[in-house]
């Protein structure tokens, strides 16, 4: 007759429980069981494991599929995201290209500018030592 009985560790295995949750399913009395009178342990009745786990398959396999359907739904976000996010790094990579472009040639043009300025600068001073006689008539 112990063949008919599964302890709370057959049970939880079969289950895929903790045995503690066994225990809280008998104590509240979601799972049919008794304890054995001779040691005072739990005896669950092979039927009632049996027919629980039937009865959590199709809620189990309604729910991978579901969950199977969200992480899809999610991975393909994630995808338009990454797709977004590479393209917005493109666009900031060209622009930065492009600044550093911009810059570097703002840059020659500042160069030359002060090169003239100076040039001009020299001249404006050699002018300025010359006498007011040989600035006026250019000699």
């Amino acid at each position: 007759m112990e063949a008919d009985f599964y302890t709370t560790g057959e049970a939880a295995r079969i289950l895929r429980v903790s045995e503690s949750r066994v225990r809280q399913l008998l104590l509240a009395g979601e799972l049919e069981g008794g304890r054995d009178p001779e040691t005072d342990r739990w005896r669950i009745p092979q039927r009632v494991v049996h027919a629980r786990v039937e009865e959590r398959r199709p809620r189990e396999a309604a729910r991978s599929l579901a969950e199977a359907r969200e992480y899809e739904s999610r991975i393909e976000e994630l995808n338009r995201d990454l797709g977004r996010l590479e393209g917005r790094l493109e666009l900031t990579a060209v622009t930065e290209s492009t600044l550093r472009e911009s810059l570097d040639r703002e840059r020659e043009r500042a160069d030359r500018l002060e090169e003239e300025l100076r040039t001009e600068r020299e001249e404006l001073r050699a002018e300025r030592g010359k006498g007011f006689w040989a600035r006026l008539f250019g000699g």
